[in-house]
């Protein structure tokens, strides 16, 4: 068999692999993955290791995570490369080594991979593996969050808040905190509620506060689900919109 043909057969079964994935069929998924991983397919490989990490069609196995992130990420495949990152960052299925993580999350980013540049702007927020460093945190931050990375548009709008990196801006605060809660990030969801509640960038209107917590706590996210409790103790209900 040609090299050109196991490409062929490797795109092919990966292109099953994951239509079976969007049917929710994880066994068919990982099957056609694996087949096609045997051709040294770097997509392939790395969302196999995607497979192994959140146990989808396969028993969790972190260790398997790490070897088929590592196959892939020296390939030069960006989702592999930052998610080794964090399996280092981490310490899943590896020991934490946040020198290593930095070096993966930055192969990835510099391919323009926005997961990647929204973990190096937290790891320089917050100064893992790296010196601290608020206005670097900021410059990845804002590369991801303008290709729709909805944790770096949040990370980005408490930078606003905050004057971590930027002059303290509440109006471009709300700005990024509503772009990321419109995508569904419960985070920003949440928080966005507590500045409708709390007049913080916008005036005080209870009603968004409570659509904006309900949408978070629809999602599990604990904050939301208390703070949406306190208004309705307040007498503030989701019918008061209708």
């Amino acid at each position: 068999m040609s090299e050109e043909q196991q490409v062929n057969d490797a795109v092919v079964l990966f292109h099953m692999g994951t239509a079976a994935g969007m049917l929710n069929d994880y066994a068919r998924a990982f099957e056609c993955f694996s087949q096609a991983a045997e051709y040294g397919y770097a997509p392939a490989m790395g969302i196999l290791g995607f497979c192994y990490e959140k146990g989808r069609g396969t028993p969790f196995n972190y260790a398997k995570a790490v070897e088929y992130y590592q196959k892939a990420a020296d390939q030069g495949y960006a989702p592999a490369q930052s998610n080794l990152g964090w399996c280092y960052e981490s310490g899943n299925g590896i020991e934490k080594n946040l020198s290593q993580a930095i070096q993966y999350y930055l192969m990835a980013a510099k391919q323009g991979y926005a997961p990647a540049q929204g973990n190096l702007g937290y790891c320089y927020e917050n100064g893992l593996g790296v010196v601290q460093n608020y206005k670097k945190a900021v410059e990845y931050y804002t590369q991801a969050a303008a290709v729709g990375n909805t944790f770096s548009q949040y990370n980005l709008g408490w930078c606003y808040e905050t004057g971590r990196g930027v002059e303290l801006d509440m109006n471009k605060a709300l700005s990024w905190f509503q772009r990321s809660a419109k995508s569904g990030y419960a985070p920003a969801q949440n928080h966005l509620g507590y500045c409708y509640e709390h007049g913080k960038g916008a005036q005080t209107n209870l009603l968004l506060a409570y659509e904006w917590y309900n949408n978070a706590a629809a999602q599990g996210h604990s904050a939301a689900v208390h703070n949406l409790e306190r208004l309705k103790k307040r007498g503030v209900s989701q019918e008061e919109r209708n």
